[in-house]
């Protein structure tokens, strides 16, 4: 039983050791990348285009996951600081932000893919309904 035990404890550690160093790592890598694709989106020529509306919208919503649902995560599991423990409010904010976070970055890709096939419709009434209004 012992051997298992220090299996678990040695298991543990290495766990809470790649959040510390990798979490913030993992963090900064993606708000950079978040934050050039956000440049890169809202150029003047871009922001036209109904498809780079969405991929701002996954932009904004990757970012928005990765400092609240990331950091908690890196606070939790690699620091042992768990704020949702004692404040309810902070508990179902996080629930709620990392399951909205979580469903509408996909769901925005999917708005952008089916306004990529309206686009290369050979129907010109189908490539007309690709308007930023309706993005």
């Amino acid at each position: 039983m012992s051997s298992s035990d220090g299996f678990l404890t040695s298991l543990q550690s290495i766990q809470t050791n790649l959040f510390r160093i990798g979490g913030p790592i993992l963090m900064v890598f993606g708000v950079v990348s978040c934050i050039v694709s956000l440049i890169v989106f809202t150029q003047k020529n871009l922001r036209k285009s109904p498809c780079s509306i969405y991929l701002i919208a996954v932009n904004i919503t990757n970012f928005l996951y990765i400092t609240l649902s990331l950091l908690l995560l890196i606070l939790t599991t690699g620091y042992g600081i768990d704020p949702t423990k004692s404040n309810r409010f902070m508990c179902r904010f996080n629930y709620y932000t990392t399951y909205l976070f979580g469903i509408l970055s996909p769901f925005y890709l999917i708005l952008a893919s089916i306004d990529r096939v309206l686009v290369t419709s050979t129907n010109a009434r189908t490539r007309q309904r690709s308007t930023p209004r309706l993005a």
